[in-house]
């Protein structure tokens, strides 16, 4: 299919590797340039090149530390400057510590609201306007199912995602007459980097193998596996699409049906 978006142009932050990387990628492959953004240039280098040459879309490395609020405004005006604006904003961070509620210390709690909710907040502000202005743009936010229903040992995710759901809302419902859609798109057990780091975890508090902890987790999958970060990138690609224009305001699950609910 082709998603109509040819010659538009991207920032993808958290860009070098997962979740990131796949959407990246699923974007380059429609024609669409794209910055891809890293918390190290060296890993968003080597990324933008071989998503560069696997599509022959332009891509451009940038630095992006969601830990600063002025590395934001860097990033945006970096990405504006490297592209010529930026139609498309997928934001994105790594994942927070796991943890239980009852352990959460404050000070880890402030500083992942940092990365979590201010910047994402913050350099979707900064260019939400120039969409709006133009009549048409797409911001999307790489969640979680944490999003929908709360994760055991993840605190942290669930709590301050639920304020990305609500600022994500509120944002759609007040630019969606300019063209610009706002949207979530939230990953069950995808396996990157991360979910693999996460069974680790868990495998050491548990006294298993992280393999065992992987196979448990398939267990509550009812598609029986894990997703493809190429599977989720071409959902992700589809709601920046021109076609997807009537879709806003919303969690779009990529998730196997592990969510029991249909909403």
């Amino acid at each position: 299919m082709d998603l109509g978006i040819a010659g538009k142009r991207a920032l993808v932050l958290g860009a070098s590797k997962g979740l990131g990387y796949a959407v990246a990628h699923a974007l380059a492959s429609e024609g669409v340039s794209v910055a891809v953004s890293s918390s190290s240039m060296d890993r968003a280098a080597e990324a933008a090149e071989k998503i560069g040459t696997e599509t022959g879309s332009k891509t451009v490395p940038l630095v992006g530390d969601v830990s600063s609020s002025d590395n934001m405004d860097s990033l945006a005006d970096e990405a504006v400057a490297a592209l010529g604006g930026v139609d498309i904003l997928v934001n994105n961070h790594g994942g927070p510590p796991l943890g239980f509620a009852r352990d959460l210390e404050e000070a880890v709690l402030v500083e992942q609201f940092q990365k979590m909710v201010v910047s994402i907040i913050h350099i979707t502000s900064r260019l939400v306007p120039a969409m709006v202005e133009q009549k048409w743009g797409r911001v999307l936010t790489i969640g979680s199912s944490g999003n929908v229903e709360p994760l055991h040992n993840m605190v942290l995710s669930n709590t301050l995602r639920g304020a990305v759901v609500n600022y994500t809302k509120t944002l759609a419902n007040e630019v969606a007459k300019d063209g610009v859609t706002v949207n979530i798109v939230a990953p069950g057990t995808i396996l990157t980097d991360r979910s693999r780091g996460s069974a680790e975890t868990n495998a050491k508090r548990l006294g298993i193998t992280p393999e065992e902890v992987l196979a448990d987790r398939v267990k509550g999958i009812p598609a029986g596996r894990f997703g493809d970060p190429k599977e989720f990138g071409a959902v992700a690609a589809f709601l920046c699409g021109q076609n997807s224009g009537y879709c806003t305001g919303s969690i779009w699950r990529v998730d196997g049906g592990r969510i029991k609910t249909i909403v």
